[in-house]
């Protein structure tokens, strides 16, 4: 959701140079991209230390300004002890004296107001003085993951459509997740009614729940990341082979409508405003709960009829009417 953002700053300052820094899992889903002149990782640590060392490799790039999209203390720390003389980023967690180009969150009444992500990346930018280039997000493959998934669609024996990956899982909590029962249910219904070879994703933590999926499913998945290994650089390659992507609210959801594919999303506990994307490809199935959207990440009502019930009320019938809609809009070439 931050690729309109630095689009829009790379187009306003074409001979400057770029350095994004970030986590690892961020910079590899940025991989093959032609904005920056260079990357860094950042450690994972979260200390003093941590901060000290970040800050002098980026005093020897000599940087002059420093754009901070995430809204936590250390970046904006190690960029004020890299000497950076302009530091632009949000006002939060007492870390306003970091900044020179500041900006608050919107907020009514004490309480912060859902702002999409993408525009508040953009506020951040047009602080900066960038010129905003629109709002479609993008995300570039590498030869290298794009020989990697034309391998493992041979190898799977995938050779037409439609493609559907299945993402159960949700590193945010449980209480993003549809029931697996219900994504294997999803799965047998699109293989048999549309003929659908599925894919079932899994990051390296997620493999129970893929197991899970593929365990209840009575037709087997073309290819199940529950006894596999995947990389982010391999799934940007494999998404944009699918015809469709069936997602909880996760990261995964972003690099389908970044490569312009179908997409079902379910919403469980989180608010749906705050990773608006206005995506004309997309399908958002949601059921209003009167405890929700809670923004937990695990659901705060005990086990029982209440448990979870933002994702239970969301009906298989519901979830592949939706995949139908998607995937014959796409196959029409209409929203």
């Amino acid at each position: 959701m931050a690729t309109p953002a630095l689009r829009a700053m790379r187009k306003s300052w074409p001979g400057a140079g770029f350095v994004y820094v970030g986590r690892r899992a961020a910079l590899d889903a940025m991989e093959g991209c032609p904005w920056p002149e260079e990357m860094l990782a950042d450690a994972s640590d979260k200390g003093l230390a941590a901060a000290w060392s970040l800050a002098r490799r980026l005093k020897t790039r000599a940087c002059d300004l420093a754009v901070i999209f995430p809204n936590s203390f250390r970046p904006a720390l190690a960029a004020w002890m890299a000497g950076i003389p302009r530091r632009a980023g949000y006002v939060r967690y007492g870390r306003g004296w970091l900044l020179t180009d500041k900006l608050h969150p919107p907020r009514s009444g004490g309480r912060r107001v859902p702002v999409p992500q993408i525009q508040y990346y953009r506020a951040l930018v047009e602080q900066a003085g960038a010129e905003w280039d629109g709002d479609a997000m993008q995300l570039f493959p590498t030869d290298r993951h794009e020989r990697e998934a034309e391998a493992l669609f041979s190898e799977a024996g995938i050779h037409g459509g439609p493609v559907v990956m299945l993402n159960p899982g949700a590193a945010f909590g449980t209480s993003k997740m549809w029931p697996a029962e219900r994504y294997a249910e999803l799965a047998d219904a699109l293989i048999v009614r549309r003929g659908a070879r599925i894919i079932i994703n899994a990051a390296p933590n997620e493999k129970p729940v893929a197991a899970a999926v593929a365990a209840a499913m009575e037709h087997a998945p073309a290819v199940s990341f529950a006894e596999r290994d995947n990389s982010i650089g391999l799934l940007k390659s494999l998404i944009r082979r699918c015809d469709l992507l069936v997602t909880n609210d996760t990261g995964a959801r972003h690099f389908a409508a970044a490569f312009g594919k179908a997409l079902v999303t379910v919403f469980g506990s989180t608010d749906p405003v705050w990773a608006r994307i206005d995506y004309q490809r997309e399908q958002i199935v949601r059921a209003e709960a009167p405890c929700g959207p809670c923004q937990k990440k695990q659901c705060p009502n005990p086990p029982g009829e209440r448990y979870l019930r933002c994702l239970k009320a969301v009906t298989v019938e519901q979830m592949f009417a939706a995949a139908e809609r998607v995937l014959d809009a796409a196959r029409e070439g209409r929203p």
